[in-house]
């Protein structure tokens, strides 16, 4: 009797270790899938975050090109002396300044900034302090480039309406003859050349930043590259974009407008 009974207690004691054995292994696995999926969650927001920095030094890369144009009318034009524009056309004479003096606002993607700020503290429990502060000055670097890049197009703008809307404060019989005798307009021209290099500048410190992002979480350069580039190629749209001149509507003709049939009555 007594030997049945140790029997028994020590299966119940043999089921006990094996389930407790059981359900450490599977806390043990659980735990480390779950650090394995946070790892690769903070892998992701890492390459994400620096792919964004990547794109906006693509951005600045591509201003500067484009803006190569603007950079050649505006030398022509400030090396040729005010009489010898004022034999040129009036509408070919405008258009020309407009397209020297042309700069577009710049708005970047913070879609990543707002990832990285809402998982701060996941950074910070990670205890990776450089790259936290690495990124974080790349942000806060990117907003004061669109910041002080946006005031210049201010400028530009308000230059120009100034002219258009105050013509009789400036010298000259065209709003073109005013606009090229302005010198707020030729310093804007004067200064295209040196906003071109800026631009270069601004990719070029936003790259050598991001290098020290890479180093700190342990990401190559290639793989930020490889991953930003299907990205962008993921965001191209295989499909035409709509042009506004495709889209027309009848003219509405005063006289044939039924909501108004009643008042045109009463003017009758």
């Amino acid at each position: 009797m007594l030997d049945s009974r140790n029997g028994f207690w020590k299966q119940i004691g043999m089921i006990i270790i094996g389930t407790t054995i059981s359900l450490t292994f599977t806390l043990i696995a659980s735990r480390m899938t779950e650090n394995h999926q946070r790892a690769k969650d903070r892998r992701l927001s890492a390459m994400m975050v620096m792919s964004n920095i990547e794109s906006f030094a693509r951005t600045m890369d591509a201003r500067a090109e484009r803006m190569a144009g603007n950079d050649s009318i505006a030398v022509w034009l400030l090396n040729k002396s005010v009489d010898e524009l004022d034999r040129m056309p009036e509408a070919e004479l405008r258009a020309l300044i407009g397209r020297g003096y042309a700069v577009q606002f710049l708005s970047h993607d913070r879609s990543a900034e707002n990832i990285f700020s809402n998982n701060i503290e996941t950074w910070k429990n990670m205890g990776n302090v450089q790259f936290i502060d690495c990124v974080g000055q790349c942000f806060s670097a990117m907003n004061s480039v669109e910041e002080y890049w946006n005031k210049f197009v201010n400028e530009v703008d308000e230059a120009v309406q100034d002219i258009k809307f105050n013509p009789e404060k400036y010298e000259g019989g065209t709003i073109a003859a005013k606009m090229i005798r302005s010198e707020r307009v030729r310093g804007i021209l004067s200064n295209i050349h040196s906003r071109r290099i800026w631009l270069t500048y601004v990719a070029a410190t936003m790259r050598y930043h991001n290098r020290h992002n890479m180093e700190a979480i342990g990401i190559t350069e290639e793989e930020v590259m490889d991953f930003t580039d299907n990205r962008e190629k993921g965001a191209e749209n295989v499909n035409e974009a709509p042009r506004f001149q495709d889209f027309t509507l009848e003219d509405i003709k005063p006289d044939n407008i039924p909501s108004m049939r009643k008042y045109d009555e009463m003017i009758k």
